[in-house]
């Protein structure tokens, strides 16, 4: 009589397993929580400061006036347009030079705010970078993290965090 052995995992070995699985998604799931939201707060700082670093430099090249629109309402809509009606909450509304440029900031789960917290248009104009008196912040937040970008009178613009983090200066 030949017995075969079962090959397996017992009941108690596969408990065990699985309980040093939960222990570490339990201590893992804040810092990845954490994690997600830092990237999410750099990510929308930097994709909003290159579009209006795009916005004047191709106003200037192209010596035309683009608008950079600034929608805080229900989609939290930034877009650039060198055109005159421009609902950045549509899709294909804004374009600039047949390009679409456009950031929904929902979709770093953000909200940003300005100052009176209105859509606001904020113009290049094709020779100088942008009208004198028409610096702008705008700030951004999540659950974890504060940011600003800044343009400035000149239209340069930068970006910083109110609390630390990695590869971002404070504000």
């Amino acid at each position: 009589m030949v017995l075969n052995k079962v090959k397996g995992f017992s009941l108690l070995e596969v408990l065990v397993i699985l309980s040093i699985i939960g222990i570490l998604a339990t201590v893992a799931a804040p810092s990845f929580i954490e994690w997600r939201l830092a990237n999410a707060m750099t990510s929308v700082l930097k994709h909003t400061a290159d579009i209006a670093k795009y916005g004047r430099a191709l106003s200037i090249t192209q010596r035309t006036a683009i608008t950079l629109v600034l929608d805080p309402s229900s989609n939290h809509c930034i877009s650039l347009t060198s055109d005159d009606d421009c609902d950045c909450s549509v899709e294909n509304s804004c374009r600039v030079l047949t390009q679409k440029k456009r950031l929904l900031v929902n979709s770093y789960d953000a909200d940003f705010s300005l100052p009176k917290n209105q859509k606001t248009g904020l113009i290049f104009d094709g020779t100088h970078g942008m009208s004198f008196g028409s610096a702008l912040t705008i700030t951004f937040s999540n659950a974890l993290y504060t940011g600003k970008v800044i343009i400035n009178n000149v239209g340069r613009v930068r970006y910083c965090v109110t609390s630390e983090l990695e590869d971002i200066p404070q504000c």
